[in-house]
């Protein structure tokens, strides 16, 4: 493995207020003052000099400073307790998806196709359907073409978006609508357009994001879904925006709390009612003529019940193209790789690493590892299990994390696996049992496939 990323440490409170309060107190100070010999600190009246005037005036910025910083701290302090709040609601049993096959080796295998081959496709599910849309043909091409699978009849139907689009943002809200968002347009430009799917009526809609941004993250908060992030297409190439999409499809929006603009991963947990943005990579130079891409250490956490966010702890093992997902209040992000100079270490170094974010503690714990390195790895949650695939040449098998345990499944008999090696596929849980992977490259990267891999884990 490579050597750990240097962390970007981000100035604490306390060092930026005590340069807020030493400015206040050098813009109170007149320049002739600064200079001026001690000596003179009294008129020839006898009376107080200017100097004594301004230690009022500095104290007085001190202490409004102080304010200000228990107000920030108070409102901080909120935020933490709503997340709090948050989780032990969350954590009372509600509505439980289909049951969920335990004994991962009795989960059975099945495969089907999609209706064009392609990759960079997007995929989400609203109760029992599964929808695959747009994406990249083998022509470079983009597509329209949404493939809709329904896990009750077993059986698939074709749609299309309103514009041909690859790089689009997928997510559902209220158990009903299915979000298709932004994306690069056939000039390459950023896009605003979101096709929204209603999955009791059958029918399309359109809304419009706030910023137009491609590759959004989509993070399922339940009532609403925040469209986080994506690529800007300006100077600062990464966008900090956030569109929160409700029930009605009425959208509102904010920003990141994070310094730096960030493509993150976004996940969200069920048990907890919390959802996190972290790692990926950020541009620490934003607006400037040139980017500084470097794999980011934010984090920042969405509370489902009031649809707030707040800076969370610093990811741990900052790096690109890790993945992750989250079962019963845990956050597992995996593999992912780093840089070298080339010389004294690789080039480039994949990694087997794992880090559990913990929804009670609000921390993240020790490190697990991966049963082999893998980047870029499609990532999902079924049950109890955060589930690895793909990311690799080395092997098929899948990696599972056991969120009862804390632990990976270690066990000598059969893993399931994939059939076929791919990259660049999407892959979607339905109902939370049902696990699909479709299309991608495969060849290493030559061909675009239209092939479907379904594990399903379902009780009924």
């Amino acid at each position: 493995m490579g050597k750990s990323a240097k962390a970007f440490k981000r100035p604490t409170k306390k060092q930026k207020e005590i340069k807020k309060t030493t400015k206040a107190q050098a813009a109170l100070t007149p320049a002739a003052d600064k200079e001026r010999p001690s000596s003179m600190a009294r008129t020839s009246s006898g009376g107080v000099s200017k100097s004594k005037s301004i230690r009022k005036k500095a104290k007085v910025a001190s202490v409004m400073t102080r304010a200000s910083k228990a107000k920030k701290s108070s409102d901080v302090w909120r935020l933490r307790c709503l997340l709090v709040l948050t989780v032990l609601l969350f954590a009372v049993p509600g509505l439980a998806a289909p049951g969920v096959i335990d004994d991962i080796y009795d989960w059975v295998f099945s495969g089907a196709m999609l209706s064009e081959p392609r990759s960079s496709v997007a995929a989400t599910s609203v109760g029992n359907i599964a929808l695959f849309a747009g994406g990249r043909l083998q022509n470079g091409s983009y597509s329209d073409v949404v493939d809709i699978y329904n896990r009750k009849s077993k059986t698939w139907t074709v749609s299309r978006l309103s514009v041909a689009r690859s790089e689009i943002g997928a997510g559902s809200v209220g158990n009903r609508y299915a979000l298709f968002a932004g994306g690069f347009d056939s000039s390459f430009k950023p896009m605003t357009l979101v096709d929204v799917f209603d999955a009791q009526t059958g029918q399309w809609s359109q809304i419009q994001l706030n910023t137009p941004r491609a590759a959004p993250r989509l993070l399922d908060l339940g009532s609403v879904v925040a469209v986080v992030g994506g690529l800007s297409g300006d100077l600062q190439y990464l966008s900090k925006a956030v569109d929160y999409v409700d029930a009605n499809l009425t959208v509102h929006s904010t920003s990141l709390p994070s310094e730096y603009p960030q493509l993150g991963l976004p996940i969200f947990d069920s048990t907890s009612g919390i959802g996190l943005y972290t790692a990926g990579y950020q541009n620490s130079r934003p607006g400037e003529r040139f980017n500084d891409f470097e794999p980011s250490n934010q984090t920042t956490i969405f509370a489902a019940a009031s649809a707030s966010l707040v800076a969370g702890p610093l990811f741990p093992y900052p790096r690109w193209g890790s993945g992750g997902a989250a079962a019963n209040g845990m956050f597992v992000v995996g593999g992912g790789h780093m840089f070298g100079d080339g010389s004294s270490e690789p080039l480039t170094t994949v990694t087997d690493r794992a880090d559990v974010f913990h929804a009670q503690t609000q921390q993240w714990g020790q490190a697990l590892t991966l049963s082999v390195p893998r980047d870029y790895p499609l990532v999902q949650t079924v049950g109890d299990y955060v589930v690895f695939l793909a990311g690799t040449q080395a092997t098929k098998a899948l990696d599972i994390f056991d969120s009862r345990t804390g632990t990976f499944i270690v066990n000598p008999r059969h893993t399931p696996a994939l059939y076929t090696l791919r990259d660049d596929a999407a892959a979607v849980t339905v109902d939370g049992c049902l696990l699909m992977v479709a299309g991608g490259t495969v060849y290493q990267g030559r061909n675009a496939t239209a092939s479907v891999e379904i594990f399903d884990a379902c009780k009924s």
